[in-house]
């Protein structure tokens, strides 16, 4: 790696450090249910607003959660179900 000045390097090591966080809750989630049931959208906002990651983040974590478990079809978009209908009682 390049030598860079101070400020730059601990931007990057808390780049990394957020991916490798979020990379791993990620991996939890993937295992416990291997068929998509979250929007990537869904997951990106929970991660940011808990996990206090960034977008540019999670993005890379996604990336290499899926490519480490080879769950390529989670790049896929959720299937588009039936809406509840909010009205009804039962």
């Amino acid at each position: 790696m390049p030598k860079m000045p101070p400020y730059m390097l601990a931007l990057f090591e808390k780049a990394q450090a957020e991916r490798k966080l979020c990379k791993e809750w990620l991996i939890r989630i993937m295992r416990a249910s291997p068929v998509k049931t979250r929007s990537k959208d869904d997951l990106r906002a929970e991660a940011m607003r808990d996990l206090g990651v960034s977008k540019s983040s999670f993005d890379g974590a996604w990336i290499g959660a899926i490519e480490e478990l080879g769950y390529h079809d989670w790049y896929e978009p959720l299937r588009k179900g039936r809406r509840p209908n909010r009205r009804r009682l039962n």
